[in-house]
């Protein structure tokens, strides 16, 4: 399916996380001139008031965190010293550099997910029902292979290590707790909501002693590039909003958050209904507690953003709670068993395929607007789902490069296939090792339930 869907491009506000890279590493400067003109030149689609406003302190803007760029430096630096001259800005080796490194980033994400599921309900198949579930059921997959420019992969691995470490391994020393609170930091720098999710370590508030504090050393720590970054920029110490998206809870739209047709969590998402029914079944009050605190949380945060999300797919902004939902999925499986949990998990799956064939090809081309016209739209979609099995990158490069009006490049297309399987192997390899068994009290909470 990888090879077959993943797309390695940048564009919309992948433009923003992708730029430091270029601006930091070869240009060495955060003015962004030279980044920003060449994606406008190279007619990559973007939002031009994002990369045409200018700070306070006379620079180009760059309104989104840097963590995404933090986390894919690696591979892009393996990329300059393929390609010194670091051009072309939005070309291969580069393009490709950050986009597989999403890939991996996400891929790693899952792995890490299915342990937690694994230590949660202490059954491997109901863990890998609720990481299908999660992955491929939910707007996840769409940001992980057809837009990965995106921080949604980076910040699904940060928030994915950071609640498996407290809830399987809470710290114990100064030491610990400042680790964690590096991981939150690094959390809060790839998705500036996402740092929020450090309050879950109120769950052991009665627990709490004075080493704790050292998670807020930590976080501090973690998220000092992005405090250098913004006073360089803005000429302050705090992140800054676009023009005229300041947070306004006073008038919030929460409820349109979870039930609006135009990308409302449970409408676009019906498997995000079922994870949070499946915590019901779930016995540990850390875990329960930490994931009501978390969608608190975000729907605070999520429902005081003025703007939407602009042209998404489905509520994305949720997507940091994906951890929450492959755990919630996957207790639901364990308690309905086997046959009906595979046949729920498929029926939300083919739901969310049919209904990106529809945000792809349906959407842009009709009017209507409401739960009926997307219901209708559905139907529509159902002859444009082969198409969502055509654009990956490796499939137009050995296979249909005459229909997408490309050219054949096997050089190119086999490079891009042995990247996707290492990231996969990687995935898989994290699912296995350390070694993943489900502890003793695991199997006697889930037999009590």
């Amino acid at each position: 399916m990888i090879a077959l869907t993943f797309r390695p491009v940048v564009e919309g506000d992948g433009v923003g996380y992708y730029a430091y890279l270029h601006a930091v590493l070869v240009s060495h400067s955060l003015a962004f001139t030279s980044e920003y003109s060449a994606a406008v030149n190279s007619h990559v689609p973007l939002y031009l008031p994002l990369v045409s406003t200018r700070t306070p302190t006379g620079q180009l803007a760059d309104y989104f965190p840097i963590g995404s760029a933090v986390l894919a430096a690696p591979a892009f630096l393996v990329a300059l010293v393929l390609q010194r001259s670091g051009e072309p800005q939005y070309g291969s080796p580069f393009v490709d550099a950050f986009t597989v490194a999403s890939l991996l980033y996400g891929l790693i994400a899952l792995a890490i997910c299915y342990r937690l599921a694994v230590s949660a309900t202490a059954s491997r198949r109901a863990a890998a029902g609720g990481v299908i579930g999660a992955a491929l059921a939910t707007p996840f997959v769409y940001y992980l292979l057809s837009d990965p420019s995106y921080s949604h992969s980076f910040s699904v691995f940060c928030v994915s290590a950071f609640l498996y470490l407290w809830w399987k391994h809470p710290p114990q020393t100064s030491k610990g707790w400042f680790g964690l609170g590096l991981l939150g930091g690094l959390m809060a720098m790839t998705r500036f909501q996402d740092g929020l999710l450090m309050a879950i370590v109120l769950v052991d508030v009665k627990r709490l002693r004075w080493p704790t504090l050292w998670l807020g050393v930590g976080a501090i720590v973690g998220f000092a590039p992005q405090l250098v970054v913004d006073h360089i920029q803005f000429g302050g110490w705090l992140p800054e909003r676009p023009p005229g998206q300041a947070l306004d809870p006073l008038h919030g739209h929460y409820i349109e958050a979870l039930f609006s047709s135009r990308d409302g969590l449970f409408v676009w998402t019906p498997a995000a209904l079922f994870a949070a029914i499946g915590f019901m079944f779930i016995r540990d009050r850390r875990l329960k507690v930490a994931f009501a605190i978390a969608f608190v949380l975000e729907l605070a945060i999520i429902g005081a953003v003025p703007d939407t999300a602009g042209r998404s797919f489905g509520a994305r902004r949720f997507l940091d709670l994906v951890p929450f939902a492959v755990v919630g999925l996957a207790a639901l499986g364990a308690r309905i068993g086997s046959r009906l949990d595979w046949a729920v998990v498929g029926a939300l799956v083919a739901w969310n395929i049919v209904l990106e064939a529809n945000f792809e090809y349906v959407m842009g081309s009709t009017q209507g607007s409401g739960v009926a016209a997307m219901l209708l739209g559905q139907g529509t979609a159902l002859s444009y789902v082969p198409r969502l099995f055509a654009k990956g990158a490796v499939i137009r490069d050995l296979v249909l490069w005459q229909q997408a009006h490309g050219r054949f490049d096997p050089v190119g297309g086999l490079t891009l296939l042995g990247l996707e399987a290492a990231c996969l192997a990687a995935a898989l390899a994290a699912t296995r090792w350390p070694r993943c068994e489900p502890s003793r009290a695991d199997r006697v909470l889930v037999l009590q339930a």
